[in-house]
Formats: C-alpha cells, sequence, structure tokens
C-alpha cells in the first residue's frame, strides 16, 4: 500500500495549502491533525472509553489546554475522526456517480467496471478507513446514531451511487438487473468483501497487487451474473 501510503504522508502540505487559502493560520491546523492523528491511534488501541484527553495530547505533542481549544470533550473529537471519513466517502461516492453516468458502450463496460470496482476496492482497504471501521465496531453500543450515521452516509452512498448507475446500464440493456440495489452490495462484497472482512476481523491487509486481483475477478463473477451475454 506504498502509494496510499506516500498520498497520505503529503497530506501536512496540502492542510497548510488549504488553511492559507481560508485564512487560517498553518500552525492551528497542524495542531488539529496531529490532534486527531493521536486521538484515532489511542482509540483504536484502547477504545473511547479507555483512552483519555490527556492521552491524546501528550500523543500529540500539545498542551491539554490546547486540545480543549480545538474539540470542547472527548466525544466531540471522536465524532469529528468519524465525520472526516464521512466526508471522504460522500465525495467518493460522487465520483463514482460521475464515472457512471458518462456514455458507456457494450465495448467499453467491461473496462469501465474494471477500473470502478478496483478503485472501489482501494477505497474501502484503505489502512485509515480499516481502522475507522473497526473502530465504531467496538464503539457502536456507545454511540448507535453515530454509527447508523457513517453506514447511511458513506457505505450506504456508494450504495446508492453504483444502484443508480447500475439501473442506467439496465435503460441502456448493457445489464440485466432486477434489483438495483441488491446488485450494487453484491458488486461491493464481489470486489471487496472478504478482504475487507480479513482487514476488520484479523487487522490484516492485503497488497495493492492482491486487491486488484480480487477486484477484477469480482467484477468478472459479477458480469457472469448481471451481464446480457450471460442471459
Amino acid at each position: 500500500m506504498s502509494a496510499i501510503t506516500s498520498r497520505d504522508e503529503r497530506r501536512p502540505r496540502g492542510r497548510d495549502h488549504l488553511a492559507e487559502s481560508r485564512g487560517e493560520d498553518p500552525r492551528v491546523v497542524r495542531s488539529r491533525a496531529a490532534l486527531l492523528d493521536a486521538a484515532r491511534t489511542l482509540f483504536l488501541a484502547k477504545g473511547y472509553a479507555g483512552t483519555t484527553m490527556e492521552e491524546i495530547a501528550v500523543l500529540a505533542g500539545l498542551a491539554k489546554r490546547t486540545v480543549y481549544n480545538h474539540f470542547a470533550d472527548k466525544e466531540a473529537l471522536f465524532t469529528r475522526i468519524v465525520q472526516n471519513v464521512i466526508a471522504y466517502a460522500e465525495r467518493f461516492a460522487g465520483g463514482l456517480r460521475e464515472e457512471l453516468a458518462v456514455e458507456i458502450t457494450a465495448t467499453t463496460l467491461r473496462a469501465t467496471l474494471d477500473e470502478l470496482g478496483r478503485r472501489l476496492a482501494l477505497a474501502i482497504l484503505r489502512p485509515e478507513v480499516v481502522a475507522l471501521r473497526r473502530l465504531l465496531i467496538g464503539e457502536a453500543r456507545e454511540f448507535p446514531a453515530l454509527a447508523k450515521e457513517y453506514f447511511d452516509r458513506a457505505p450506504g452512498r456508494v450504495l446508492e451511487a453504483l444502484a443508480s448507475g447500475f439501473e442506467r446500464l439496465c435503460e441502456r440493456r448493457l445489464l440485466r438487473v432486477e434489483d438495483a440495489r441488491r446488485a450494487a452490495a453484491q458488486f461491493a462484497y464481489l470486489v471487496a468483501g472478504e478482504p475487507l472482512d480479513r482487514a476488520i476481523l484479523a487487522g490484516t491487509i492485503p497488497s495493492e497487487e492482491d486487491i486488484v486481483a480480487g477486484a477484477l475477478d469480482g467484477v468478472e463473477t459479477f458480469l457472469t451474473r448481471y451481464g446480457v451475454e450471460s442471459g
């Protein structure tokens, strides 16, 4: 996953640039980023209840007073971490809608779905996304509304985007789909479900090469079921 890691390592410069464009102090943005990274690390390692604001401040290298200048309490900090991942998922879902809205033909269908499956699998299996899902599962009893919001606005929006696109492909007679939402769920699981389960339960994320290979096999299976030529 070196490509993902290197992209993540470049984020502080991007935050500084965004901060400058918004008139924010880059030092404040860096402090907030360090705080969120530290909180995510500790929440995942020790759970929400087992983590204190003092520990977060120490790991972030910030004074406790600075921590409370950014977030009123631990719950607000936890909620922000989840909201950040939700925002990423919503942007990704928007990109899927655009990708599936372009003119797709019988000739380009397989290549389009291959690229869609590849991107979806890599996005779902990003280390920070996997970590957040593991954390939410552990804290779902404490934050049931937040867990539901995450599902509705993250994987839920992605499934809606896929279903909408598959409906259009069905109208163009490129797919045979009776229940677009079910087909969307099956597509998502075929391209990333097994490695995601393993990552969440065992903490092991496959190599990018293996993720992509599995996603392409999943697309082939999907087209065997829903492709017009299979009927």
